[in-house]
């Protein structure tokens, strides 16, 4: 081999090591998921059943140093990429699970998923991405899942940047409403609560309250996160007090008929004759699902002769850690 020769194969072996470089970030085709599997998982199942599906896998695996909801595996039984695979519990057993690769590959984790599900539905502007918060690139919704992909800058404290993979079973997954992750524990809701910007007023044993809710509506004058078994499981936004119950009541219909346009169903609607009153009870609009409760509600505050002003409000309750009264209610 001449000198020419030489040089020529070296360039061929560069270039052929470039591309090659180049492939390894076009991921395989992700499976879709099927029935109530997805990435080689059984969403709704217990914990159990995900550590017996990685042992038989071959795949090894722990629990989360952080997140007592979370196992930690080497790869998911069946995943585009072998990356790091976290697994999520909840009520409902597993509800989703999350792969994170190098923030470099995300548009190659995007590509996997579009060639299963094809275009995404939605897309995020990543410019706008809040340091230490994920930032959406792109979600589809097949029937019955969620399935995103994400990135997360770095904040304080915090690693390396990652681009996330994450897939949801809508049917176990536990709601965020107005930023609030229901169903979640709570030291974890009042930490993502504190990324968000929510300025904390109050705290007791069961509840925490806030200037407003960081997703909820400016209109709010607080947010009430009330938890049971340590897990968010109420999201109360209470409006500012009207004037007089004339003007209160004409507000919670006003509230009601907005919601009844966006969820697309009338309420179950009870209201005592003379309206709002602590004893007998206040004026509700109530929309009722396995995943989610919602009450447009009146309350009578405290006052002389049960004449206390009118508060309107809006609570979101998770059914699974709902007390029987608010389960009956909502059914």
């Amino acid at each position: 081999m001449n000198a020419t020769t030489k040089a020529g194969s070296v360039l061929v072996l560069a270039a052929t090591t470039t591309l090659a470089g180049c492939a390894s970030l076009r991921y395989e085709r992700m499976a879709p998921p099927a029935g109530a599997t997805a990435l080689g998982l059984e969403f709704g199942a217990g914990r159990e059943a995900a550590e017996a599906a990685l042992a038989k896998a071959r795949i090894p695996f722990r629990a989360s140093p952080d997140d007592p909801d979370a196992l930690l595996a080497d790869r998911c039984p069946v995943a585009p990429v072998g990356a790091p695979c976290r697994v999520l519990f909840g009520p409902l057993g597993l509800f989703a699970v999350q792969i994170d690769v190098p923030v470099a590959e995300l548009r190659a984790l995007e590509g996997s998923v579009a060639r299963a599900l094809g275009p995404p539905e939605r897309t995020g502007d990543l410019a706008q991405a809040v340091e230490g918060l994920p930032a959406l690139a792109s979600v589809w919704h097949p029937d019955g899942w969620t399935v995103t992909v994400s990135r997360t800058s770095a904040g304080p404290g915090a690693g390396a940047p990652v681009a996330s993979l994450r897939v949801e079973r809508d049917a176990s997954a536990p709601p965020v409403v107005a930023g609030v992750p229901l169903g979640r524990l709570r030291p974890d809701v009042e930490v993502a609560l504190e990324r968000q910007g929510a300025t904390l007023v109050q705290r007791d044993g069961t509840s925490s309250t806030y200037l407003g809710c960081p997703q909820g509506s400016g209109e709010a004058v607080s947010c009430v996160v009330l938890f049971r078994d340590g897990r968010a499981a109420v999201v109360t936004e209470v409006r500012p007090s009207a004037g007089d119950d004339r003007a209160a009541l004409a507000e919670w219909r006003v509230l009601a008929k907005r919601y009844e346009r966006d969820i697309g169903r009338a309420p179950h609607t009870a209201c005592p004759d003379d309206g709002p009153d602590r004893v007998t009870g206040g004026c509700t609009a109530t929309w009722a699902s396995d995943r989610l409760v919602v009450v447009v509600g009146a309350h009578r505050n405290a006052g002389a002769s049960h004449r206390g002003t009118i508060s309107v409000y809006t609570a979101f309750t998770y059914p699974p850690l709902a007390a029987r009264g608010e389960e009956g209610e909502a059914r």
